[in-house]
């Protein structure tokens, strides 16, 4: 673990998609004591650009040589999911604290193995879930957790819906991805094991491709349910084969029921006996949280909150609903539950 003098952060990985290196960097940086230190990039005009948005980060073209040269204290790694694993252990096996975008991996076996390098070392490993502190998000956990607005929940509907080719890229091709599921996927999967916190039955998936729809190998379609100790039932959707759309969440509880309005939840609940309905504003988003708590825990002084652990149990789930589609959508138990 990294000691109160400031810590030296690095990346893997300065693309320009969504221009995350900056990003990453930028959120790390609003905390006192954290530092830029190091950027590894293969590509040589993209390592210019880091030097020309960060003056004085050191730059290299192989994770080894920045390990060895840069002294860092943390690496995030933004790289294609197929990769997380093999970069993280590196850097955990030399001693490095190490953030993964998500998904923290694509299969449980690699989660496993980054888990006991991060033990074995004895630093931190933790996924890039920023997310979980979206308001919509905060919202809706609140409701349920907090508030007990509807009761017992048994049912959660969620997902994207859209209609259109995807693009032709690496995050479309299904062995470097993991499969449309892993993306957007991993966010919602994180946001409904919070709402239900509860060990896993099975899961069942479903997939689907558009033949008519060439150039990539991830399907067009992903869904999976998810059973839970309690009974209850989540069903999440990744489509981009869906013209007809439905509202982002829909949650039931035994006393109501909450629906994605956007920009707000519908609200309907017994109040006295009677049914009553309001709309719940979402709270306000704060990213910059996953950050605030990472420097804090690095300190010693917050208990981290996203967990490899955590992050372990959204990719057995992933996994699973891959496994269960292959096989006729037959219940898989997934390898954390």
């Amino acid at each position: 673990m990294a000691t109160p003098k400031n810590i030296r952060c690095g990346v893997v990985g300065y693309g320009g998609a969504f221009n995350m290196g900056q990003t990453h960097l930028n959120s790390m940086t609003r905390n006192r004591r954290m530092e830029v230190a190091a950027v590894c990039e293969l590509d040589t005009a993209r390592r210019k650009v880091a030097e020309e948005d960060f003056p004085g980060v050191e730059t290299f073209a192989q994770v080894g040589d920045m390990l060895k040269n840069a002294e860092l204290d943390l690496v995030t790694i933004i790289t294609p999911h197929n990769t997380h694993s093999p970069l993280a252990i590196e850097c955990l096996n030399a001693g490095v604290n190490v953030v993964c975008e998500k998904p923290l991996a694509i299969t449980s076996r690699q989660v496993k193995d980054m888990i006991s390098a991060a033990k074995k070392n004895g630093v931190m490993l933790s996924t890039f879930h920023n997310r979980r502190w979206d308001g919509d998000f905060q919202t809706l956990r609140d409701l349920v957790n907090k508030e007990k607005a509807i009761g017992r929940v048994h049912r959660i509907e969620a997902g994207f819906y859209g209609y259109g080719a995807q693009g032709n890229w690496w995050r479309s091709d299904r062995k470097i991805s993991g499969g449309a599921i892993y993306d957007w996927g991993a966010h919602f999967t994180d946001w409904i094991l919070n709402v239900v916190p509860e060990k896993i039955d099975w899961v069942s998936g479903y997939q689907v491709k558009n033949r008519a729809w060439k150039g990539y190998s991830n399907e067009d379609h992903s869904e999976y349910s998810m059973r839970f100790a309690s009974g209850a039932i989540a069903t999440l959707t990744i489509s981009n084969l869906s013209m007809s759309s439905r509202p982002r969440w829909r949650v039931l509880g035994e006393r109501g029921s909450i629906e994605d309005l956007g920009g707000k939840f519908l609200l309907k609940t017994l109040v006295n006996g009677r049914q009553m309905s309001a709309e719940v504003p979402y709270a306000e988003s704060n990213w910059h949280a996953y950050y605030e708590n990472v420097y804090k825990h690095l300190q010693g002084r917050a208990k981290l909150i996203i967990t490899p652990e955590s992050a372990a149990r959204v990719i057995g789930v992933l996994e699973a609903a891959n496994i269960s589609a292959e096989r006729d959508s037959k219940p898989v138990k997934p390898a954390f539950l």
